[in-house]
């Protein structure tokens, strides 16, 4: 699976328990490697994403849960990440 680092133009597309698909664009910044908690007995990662919905150029800027992280506790919830091609704006 692909983890982006600080700074990576990334898309994520996101199906949701209600079974809608959302691709957001953006920029992944303040990363969490995936990986135990020091402060419990769970598993974290993630990263905020700052750029906009790909479908309905609404902003977006909120923290995301990385896919292992989803699909240690959430399994309704799928996602994909990847870099950003070129061509995406």
């Amino acid at each position: 699976m692909f983890f982006p680092s600080e700074g990576d133009r990334i898309v994520v597309t996101r199906t949701g328990r209600d079974g809608r698909t959302t691709s957001y664009i953006g920029t992944a910044t303040e990363v969490t490697p995936y990986g135990p908690s020091t402060m419990g007995n769970f598993w974290v990662g993630g990263w905020r994403l700052t750029g906009r919905d790909m479908a309905t150029g609404e902003t977006k800027d909120s923290y995301f849960a990385c896919t292992e992280v989803l699909e240690r506790y959430d399994r309704a919830i799928h996602q994909t990440v990847r870099l950003a091609t070129a061509d995406e704006k």
